[in-house]
């Protein structure tokens, strides 16, 4: 019975290091597991970041791209006799006026009244250097276009919103071609009339806040053929 009782004691009594984990050790588990927790977390946040920097990128771009591709519409079919600006130049123009071709009579062209398209600056936010309405942008303004400017009461069209004030890489009023395109301080929406080539240059620059308070500005160009 004794030497029964003495062996079960020994059974129960295993060594101190098979008893299990020491505070030390679940402390350095402990550790290594928030230290890659943390790992998989950073790595998580910089990829949402990442791809909510490409949505927001890829919305301005296209926004951008339609704004342009609206003006170049109204643009069409208008008569180059009717384009006020001057011939091309380092300097853009911030608005066109023009009238368009809408079919003939007699032999003769029938020309709209004058239309314009031009930036104005967004209600809300005056044109001082501060962010007034609070939406993350300084000074942003709309493109607009006027369908007759013979008719005071004639409604404006908002063709684009957050119209920045300067050409995407553009210093204003430095009188340095500061993006490399070949004009000098031309503002967010900008014009260039080409009279030999009979063609009329378009830039439009946009601007979008994204989900962390970013800016993110595009430009979009493109040209347009004039009729004669």
């Amino acid at each position: 019975m004794l030497a029964h009782q003495f062996l079960r004691h020994r059974s129960l009594g295993a060594p101190r290091g098979r008893r299990g984990h020491s505070i030390v050790e679940v402390t350095i588990a402990a550790t290594v597991l928030m230290s890659v927790f943390g790992a998989v977390g950073v790595v998580t946040q910089r990829g949402a970041r990442v791809s909510e920097e490409g949505i927001s990128s890829t919305t301005v771009e296209n926004a951008a791209r339609r704004a342009v591709d609206r003006v170049a519409s109204e643009l069409t079919n208008c008569q180059a006799a009717s384009l006020p600006l001057p011939p091309a130049s380092q300097r853009a123009a911030n608005l066109i006026e023009f009238q368009r071709a809408e079919g003939y009579a007699g032999g003769n062209v029938l020309l709209s009244n004058e239309r314009r398209l031009l930036r104005v600056a967004s209600p809300g936010d005056a044109n001082d250097g501060l962010d007034n309405d609070s939406d993350g942008l300084v000074d942003e303004g709309d493109l607009v276009l006027i369908p007759d400017t013979s008719d005071p009461d004639s409604p404006n069209v908002v063709l684009a919103t957050g119209v920045a004030e300067m050409t995407a890489g553009e210093i204003a009023g430095n009188s340095v071609d500061d993006n490399g395109n070949g004009l000098i301080d031309e503002p967010g929406v900008s014009f260039v009339w080409d009279a030999n080539g009979l063609v009329v240059r378009i830039l439009v620059t946009l601007q979008r806040v994204g989900a962390q308070g970013q800016v993110y500005t595009r430009t979009s160009e493109t040209t347009v053929g004039i009729r004669n």
